[in-house]
């Protein structure tokens, strides 16, 4: 069990644990993503039900005891998860705008939303490892829609490398942005959303 300091999570807005899974268990989540297969974006996306390979892997992370500790931390004793799939940004694609993954928050209300990404592939500057803008999750305002821009830049960002196995914890109201996968590799992940409060019949 990994002893976390999880004040990152409320200074800069993320965390990166390098070595949340071990190689076999990286092996087994990969199983889920078939030959590459992208959207009209160029990113692979994977769908988890009944006949995922390795469907229970990719369910157990919701238990992962990283997960629930920075859930806890960011969101309070009560959560959700609410999204988890596959995503594969394949080379010459994977650019976005920076974005949070819930909508700006009222100066004092709580958080939201935290978002996992588990590495299935190492992350690195030419495969367009994650980008972040530290400290804007505390921001009570959105994305301004200059930035929301793909090729758009904020002088504070910065780039978020780590190798497989590694999971990237985001407070979910933070700038972050897909970069463009310049390698000639993939750049797979498990991505997971966990919200505020128990599951209810219509979440936005």
């Amino acid at each position: 069990m990994h002893r976390l300091d999880l004040t990152a999570l409320d200074t800069a807005g993320h965390l990166l644990v390098p070595d949340a899974l071990d190689a076999a268990r990286v092996a087994r989540l990969r199983l889920a993503f078939p030959a590459p297969a992208p959207d009209a974006t160029g990113t692979q996306h994977v769908t988890i039900d009944d006949a995922t390979p390795a469907r229970d892997e990719w369910r157990s992370l919701a238990d992962h005891p990283l997960l629930r500790a920075a859930a806890a931390h960011v969101l309070g004793p009560e959560f959700h998860v609410r999204d988890v799939h596959g995503r594969n940004p394949l080379p010459g694609h994977g650019l976005q705008g920076l974005h949070a993954d819930w909508p700006a928050r009222a100066a004092g209300q709580p958080f939201e939303v935290l978002t996992a990404l588990w590495l299935l592939d190492e992350f690195t500057a030419a495969n367009g490892a994650t980008r972040i803008v530290p400290g804007t999750h505390l921001l009570p305002r959105p994305v301004p829609r200059d930035l929301a821009q793909p090729h758009a830049r904020h002088p504070d960002e910065r780039i978020v490398t780590g190798p497989a196995g590694a999971v990237l914890l985001l407070n979910g109201h933070l700038w972050h942005a897909g970069r463009l996968n310049t390698s000639a590799g993939p750049r797979r992940c498990v991505q997971m959303v966990v919200q505020r409060g128990p599951l209810r019949a219509r979440d936005p």
